[in-house]
């Protein structure tokens, strides 16, 4: 149950009714004509000689009626989907990364596709994440087909939901074709959709050409969108994290407004990456207290909406693998999930969202399943405050080898896998177990319960034929 709010009822009423506002006032530029004439259809106002959409406020509320409270998101392994609303949280991987800090040598450098697999691979036989947006950008494939080899590695590599991208149109419509190639059909790829595309919002107020490509497409067959915006105070939003909010609102609302005009069925997910510039270091943060604030914010809001939510969590802004990205990925992971942020997404990545290492993803691991205990919280029943026990003990005595503690210590407690719970010896080098190592020496166990997804090999060809056309 999501217990953590830092907006009252007035705030968000607020906050809707100035993005409404916004969206009417100062509306949105616009420059694809297929984005205009669907905006025109639905009863948007568009001005095409200064490339405007002006939203009227009867569209919002006509849109969010057409939205459902909850999307189901399947995967190729088991029959049960993960329901994405109401207060429920599933935590994820997510991308851009394009540094990788090696696991053997401990250097930096550029993510090569094997990084990607490997990352995948490392998502999948984990119980967490429980979805995987892709994870990294290889650099040693074309810059023009690079999505479409993401896509690729996620299908072999992965039987887990996962969220894609694409780059324009074309390659959007390759991706789904490839997608239903693997599900058997379009129909069972629509049925039982086991990807979301991902649509990123450029601020403020701007709909890039790939933008309305992306949702056109994808809405066009009925496919899940996770749709995000992430203004930077400061820099692409206003300096105040009110405005900020207002400015991220507005922006998706405005892009529900064309999914559903597009196709009045197509599943949405309200996500937001909303953030602050930091003005010192001209660089922006995303681990800081602000983004964690900021993202029970857009919670808040979806939630105000009756929507389903996502966004960043779990991320850090540290460039190594030390006490600050224990700090800030714990503290960008829990406030969001207290806040019942349905789609915490950030596993693996640290260094601004630059890099990603496959120690961070198992330390990661660890962290989200220590925030799963917090949200599972105290069960209080007449079983668990039994009087038995005290009687079967008594006064003085201990419940080390009660039959009660053999039967619910395991259920009540967080064991942790690679967290330092042991004896301090005073002898020893106090770096020699540092977190990293013992992640680096966990991976390797992890990974023998690895089984790649079983794809025909005609399959696999016809993929690579979409690839390459």
């Amino acid at each position: 149950m999501a217990s953590f709010k830092l907006l009252s009822d007035a705030d968000l009423l607020r906050i809707d009714q100035a993005s409404r506002a916004l969206l009417w006032e100062v509306g949105v530029e616009v420059h694809d004509e297929r984005a205009l004439e669907y905006y025109e259809k639905a009863g948007a106002h568009v001005d095409r000689v200064n490339h405007r959409v002006r939203v009227p406020d009867h569209l919002i509320s006509e849109t969010l009626k057409k939205c459902a409270s909850s999307v189901r998101l399947y995967n190729r392994k088991d029959p049960e989907p993960i329901v994405i609303g109401g207060d429920d949280v599933y935590f994820g991987t997510v991308g851009i990364a394009t540094n990788v800090l090696d696991i053997n040598t401990d250097q930096y450098r550029s993510v090569l596709t094997q990084d990607l697999v490997d990352i995948i691979r490392l998502s999948d036989v984990l119980d967490r994440p429980h979805y995987i947006l892709v994870p990294a950008t290889p650099t040693d494939v074309p810059s023009t087909t690079v999505d479409l080899v993401e896509t690729k590695a996620l299908l072999l590599n992965t039987s887990k939901h996962f969220i894609t991208e694409a780059q324009n149109a074309e390659n959007c419509r390759r991706t789904i074709e490839m997608c239903a190639l693997v599900a058997g059909g379009l129909d069972k790829l629509v049925a039982k959709p086991f990807m979301t595309m991902l649509v990123t919002l450029t601020s403020p107020l701007h709909f890039r050409q790939d933008v309305s490509d992306l949702i056109i497409e994808t809405a066009k067959v009925g496919l899940p969108l996770f749709i995000e915006s992430g203004p930077m105070a400061g820099g692409t939003g206003p300096a105040t994290m009110a405005g900020n909010l207002v400015c991220a609102n507005a922006e998706i609302l405005n892009a529900f407004v064309l999914a559903k005009a597009v196709n009045p069925e197509v599943p949405l997910v309200y996500a937001s990456w909303a953030r602050l510039l930091d003005m010192r270091a001209a660089t922006c943060s995303h681990g800081g207290p602000e983004f964690a604030m900021l993202r029970v914010g857009t919670s808040q809001l979806a939630k105000y909406y009756g929507l389903p939510c996502g966004g960043g969590s779990v991320l850090a802004d540290t460039k190594s693998i030390d006490v600050q990205l224990g700090m800030e990925k714990m503290g960008t992971g829990l406030l969001p999930a207290l806040a019942g942020t349905n789609m915490c997404t950030g596993m693996g990545l640290f260094a601004d969202e630059n890099a990603i290492s496959l120690e961070t993803l198992v330390i990661d691991w660890e962290i989200t399943g220590w925030i799963e205990r917090v949200l599972r919280g105290i069960e209080v029943t007449k079983e668990t405050c039994d009087l038995a026990v005290f009687k079967e003990v008594g006064p003085g005595g201990d419940f080390v080898r009660s039959a009660h503690t053999r039967e619910n210590y395991k259920k009540e407690s967080f064991l942790p896998h690679i967290m330092d719970r042991g004896y301090l010896a005073l002898d020893k080098d106090p770096l020699a177990k540092e977190m990293r190592k013992r992640a680096k020496k966990l991976y390797p166990k992890l990974m023998q319960d690895y089984k790649a997804p079983e794809i025909p090999a005609e399959v696999i060809a016809g993929i690579d034929e979409i690839i390459a056309r």
